[in-house]
């Protein structure tokens, strides 16, 4: 007879296995949208640069056991079958909440939904072992989740403010017909996107690898400036240089971007996927889940290619991706089907109000000339794409910069936050929402916040009831669930399927 235990570290594993397929299905859109909407090159070799940052982020990841380091709850008061329970349940409320996130194309947060099912699912389960809430909640490290949540929510607002300030400045600059503007000066504004890049791949994405030392960590630290001085006049020059060989920079600064956030998203990120299954197999082990416990490379391996292929060929994909494009594209029919409300045509209407408000200090002069940066031809028609590479680069090295910076300060954040809502600060920037789409256009965006904060929920509630079959079922539960989670994840499926053909998105995905 084989014990509860070991039917459960064998569903881990299956498990983990579909918690990086739908988890890099729904987080794609974190490092594919900017290169994807401005077609800088084909989707096939788009593809590519992706896959080559994920394979070797998974591979400098240090695999450890994130939710135990973190504190969201602590394991040394949960017997080893108990976190195994916990872990189980969490790996397949997890895979659950992403493909039905994925299937109707909403990006969601994997940190937000993989914070609150072990939330829910620790107390869930020490809520059935105590008996009372109160000695339940000394199981959980309230101060650490109150920190995520708090920075996540920050990260919103500042995220939005600092893409539409940015992308308003670089368009006040450059303007739509930026090319022979870009040929002059493009050199400095490509040697601060790349610097941008580059600390964000020391920081977010290189961290944990195997050569980055502490020594090395405090170093970097330590020297930011001079690191940040040197490298923007080094990629300044060489730059310069490219320009004059006749070079598209932007394209290089776009894809070189998107390789090294598909990097920092599989180097840090690969955790919310494997982290509980590889939690699981150390507790079955017997290893001590408050220490930091390492994933052999081969398994980083395996996960880096999984998700490589998973970006290929998924589908769904495709569709969080589209949702991004849509929202932001200037195309003001992409975004019809989403359905505006009287509460949306008030608060534009007030935002209008306030911005008429604002605007009318700036003397005449100053505003028609500002007025004049955003004339000609935004998007040529042959060009069939959302926006442009300029606003693409905007994208990438906003989103770079401020979760570098939030890195190296050690603040909690969401990558999915911050670089959906940096494109949306950036779209509005570029005037993309005219009267006749911005409804819909906020209708949408308020769809995909609002469910940001369903996640938590949803995970909450789900990991706790999935807890509660495992903790009364035992091997019997896990069968149960995992006959379930089959049936529901070819079910969800078809609806995605049934779902782009009903809605017209398949030119789009």
């Amino acid at each position: 007879m084989f014990s509860f235990e070991l039917f459960a570290v064998i569903a881990l594993v299956i498990f983990a296995f579909g918690d990086l397929i739908a988890g890099v299905a729904n987080d794609a859109v974190n490092f594919l949208n900017s290169a994807i909407g401005s077609k800088v090159t084909t989707r096939r070799v788009i593809m590519l640069f992706a896959s080559v940052g994920l394979i070797i982020g998974a591979t400098f990841s240090d695999g450890i056991i994130e939710v135990a380091r973190k504190g969201i709850f602590r394991p040394e008061m949960f017997t080893l079958q108990e976190a195994i329970i916990i872990f189980t349940a969490v790996a397949i409320t997890d895979m659950l909440v992403l493909d039905l996130y994925s299937t109707f194309g909403l990006p969601t947060s994997t940190t937000v939904s993989l914070v609150f099912e072990i939330l829910g699912g620790a107390l869930a389960l020490a809520m059935l072992k105590l008996g009372n809430f109160e000695a339940a909640w000394e199981t959980i490290n309230a101060s650490s989740v109150l920190g995520i949540v708090t920075g996540i929510i920050m990260s919103i607002g500042i995220a939005l403010i600092a893409g539409l300030i940015i992308q308003f400045i670089t368009r006040l600059i450059f303007t739509f017909e930026y090319k022979e503007k870009f040929a002059k000066w493009g050199f400095l504004w490509s040697g601060a996107a790349i610097t941008s890049i580059l600390f964000f791949i020391l920081l977010k994405g290189g961290k944990h690898a195997s050569f980055m030392t502490e020594e090395i960590n405090n170093w970097i630290s330590s020297n930011t400036n001079l690191i940040l001085i040197l490298s923007f006049t080094s990629f300044s020059i060489i730059s310069l240089i490219l320009v004059k060989l006749k070079v598209n920079i932007l394209k290089l600064i776009i894809l070189v971007g998107t390789a090294a956030l598909a990097m920092a998203f599989a180097g840090n990120d690969l955790a919310n996927f494997i982290g509980v299954s590889v939690s699981g197999v150390h507790a079955y082990l017997g290893a001590n889940l408050s220490e930091e416990l390492s994933t052999p490379v081969w398994v980083l391996l395996i996960a880096g290619i999984v998700m490589a292929v998973t970006i290929f060929y998924s589908e769904k994909a495709k569709s969080v991706t589209a949702t991004e494009i849509i929202l932001t594209s200037h195309d003001k029919h992409a975004s019809a089907h989403w359905k505006s409300n009287i509460v949306i045509e008030k608060f534009i209407a007030l935002t209008l109000s306030i911005f008429k408000i604002m605007t009318s200090i700036i003397p005449k002069r100053a505003k028609k000339w500002i007025s004049s940066r955003w004339e000609g031809t935004r998007i040529k028609s042959d060009e069939k794409s959302a926006f442009d590479l300029l606003r693409a680069s905007v994208n990438l090295v906003v989103a770079a910069a401020l979760i570098s910076i939030a890195t190296s300060k050690k603040l909690p954040l969401s990558t999915t936050y911050v670089t959906f809502i940096v494109a949306m600060g950036t779209s509005l920037a570029d005037k993309a929402w005219g009267k006749d789409c911005a409804p819909s256009r906020i209708a949408g965006i308020f769809t995909v916040i609002g469910s940001w904060f369903v996640t938590a929920i949803i995970s909450f509630m789900a990991a706790g009831i999935t807890v509660g079959i495992l903790y009364y079922m035992k091997s019997y539960g896990v069968i149960l669930l995992f006959v379930l989670a089959t049936f529901i994840s070819i079910k969800l499926i078809r609806i995605h399927k049934r779902r782009v053909e009903r809605k017209g998105l398949k030119e789009l995905i």
